[in-house]
């Protein structure tokens, strides 16, 4: 190992963890108790700060940054300027493309995608404390709040944003520019159209389809296989049975319930604390 690399890589713990390769020329910074495993790459300008630690076969593209604490999982990727801030967690073949951020204690596990940046240069953010489970996969600009939670196989759309504490489902799908409420939860394969909003505790059931523009109000209710049709507007406290659809441009006031398989048709509307049901 080059003694002028062993000066600016200090604290690294046994020689067994020297096996490092550098991909571009340039100083690579590294705190104490550092670890970089075998066969592991650090692009120029790298920084990985103490007891940070960068599995074998590992990926750091140039001028990334890895925070205290932080783990990079065997076969990992971080692309240039990733940041991965304290105490992060990166899964096997994970994928953290340019310029993305994930928050300090978040995980992302194995096989997750954060995607590169647009062209304007902006980045996806993954919050502090933020999941994105296995195959996961967070398009550019997205945002996962505080606690957030991406289920595995679950896909957040460009410009999305994911409030804290929000849950996507496994095989979930948040479109472009849609808008999760803070302890919303959408459940496995719920689909959220492009500029759709599910609103602070608001709840779509599994395989439900809130389609674009939909807005589902604070605690209101889409039950399983329910359908929300584009520009409806669900208000807060209302609740739409199994296998319900609401068509295009339908209210469904607060507090209404709109019972298993119901069909509220298009321009419709149900007033505050009604029901319907089928006969």
């Amino acid at each position: 190992m080059d003694t002028s690399f062993e000066r600016i890589v200090r604290g690294i713990g046994t020689p067994a963890c020297l096996m490092v390769t550098l991909i571009a020329a340039g100083p690579v910074y590294a705190g104490h108790g550092a670890m970089v495993r075998p066969a592991a790459q650090i692009g120029s300008n790298g920084l990985f700060r103490p007891s940070a630690q960068i599995g074998s076969n590992g990926f750091i593209r140039p001028s990334a940054q890895i925070g205290s604490n932080g783990l990079i999982r065997p076969s990992a990727q971080i692309g240039s300027n990733g940041f991965i801030r304290p105490s992060a967690q990166i899964g096997s073949n994970g994928l953290i493309r340019p310029s993305a951020q994930i928050g300090s204690n978040g995980i992302s596990r194995p096989d997750a995608q954060a995607w590169l940046p647009m062209p304007r240069g902006m980045s996806a953010f993954s919050h502090p404390d933020a999941q994105i489970g296995s195959n996961g996969m967070v398009r550019p600009n997205a945002q996962i709040g505080s606690n957030a939670i991406v289920r595995t196989d679950a896909q957040i759309g460009s410009n999305a944003i994911a409030r804290p504490d929000a849950q996507i489902g496994s095989n979930g799908i948040a479109r472009p520019d849609a808008q999760i409420g803070s302890n919303a939860i959408a459940r496995p394969d719920a689909q959220i159209g492009s500029n759709a909003m599910a609103r602070p505790d608001a709840q779509i059931g599994s395989n439900g389809i809130a389609r674009p523009d939909a807005q589902i109000g604070s605690n209101a209710i889409a039950r399983p296989d329910a359908q929300i049709g584009s520009n409806t507007v669900a208000r807060p406290d209302a609740q739409i049975g199994s296998n319900g659809i609401a068509r295009p441009n339908a209210q469904i006031g607060s507090n209404s319930f709109a019972h298993p398989d119901a069909q509220i048709g298009s321009n419709s509307a149900m007033r505050p604390g009604s029901k319907t049901a089928i006969d």
